[in-house]
């Protein structure tokens, strides 16, 4: 079995809030936050891998400075359900051509992580997991990605890279005690980290 399919075959079976839990045990989960939340936005982002040598590295961008809720953040390319978008699947592979070059037609989507609420901006997020062939060649659109960071899999599975640390919440405040991963220097958190957990926990059942 390939490791797409085997990767298939596990997002039926999803570790869930509690993934999140795990990851950021103040926050509420996303079923009850939606108890009492009204006009929620949809949002969709795409969680995309690709085969490096023998194993697999995933791709986030690190968002431009800008006067917003998640300005220099880490985190899969994606952005707000439009209405020209049928579907949050639709958002998330338009966003992803839009934001870092990558065709729709060289995706292949292989399933869904748990929907995650963020409160700060009132986004409900759809999480998509897909998968390339190969190495693609990104095209970043410098008004919306800082850079593009691209790290493997595997590294999602060392403890020393979570890690509880401060991070910066815009317009000088910070907010400490924020788990997280911190890989090659880039410290990933929110919502980011959430799903990333969810893919962690994923990633154990293959051993």
């Amino acid at each position: 079995m390939t490791f797409a399919s085997q990767l298939q075959t596990e997002l039926n079976t999803l570790p869930g809030e509690e993934a999140h839990v795990e990851m950021f045990p103040l926050r509420a989960r996303t079923s009850e936050a939606l108890k009492t939340v009204e006009g929620y936005r949809l949002s969709a982002v795409m969680a995309l891998l690709y085969p490096a040598g023998d194993s697999h590295h995933i791709i986030l961008i690190e968002r431009q400075d800008y006067d917003g809720k998640h300005s220099g953040q880490m985190s899969f390319p994606g952005g707000k359900k439009e209405d020209e978008d049928y579907t949050s699947l639709e958002a998330a592979l338009r966003e992803t051509h839009e934001e870092i070059g990558i065709h729709p037609d060289h995706i292949n989507v292989l399933g869904r992580l748990t929907d995650v609420y963020i409160p700060v901006s009132n986004f409900l997020v759809h999480p998509y997991v897909g998968m390339l062939e190969s190495k693609p060649e990104f095209v970043a659109d410098a008004r919306e990605v800082k850079s593009v960071f691209t790290f493997d899999v595997n590294e999602l599975l060392h403890e020393s890279n979570r890690v509880i640390t401060t991070v910066s919440v815009g317009k000088g405040a910070t907010m400490k005690d924020v788990p997280a991963f911190e890989i090659d220097g880039k410290i990933i958190w929110g919502a980011t980290a959430l799903m990333l957990n969810e893919i962690r926990i994923i990633l154990k059942r293959f051993s």
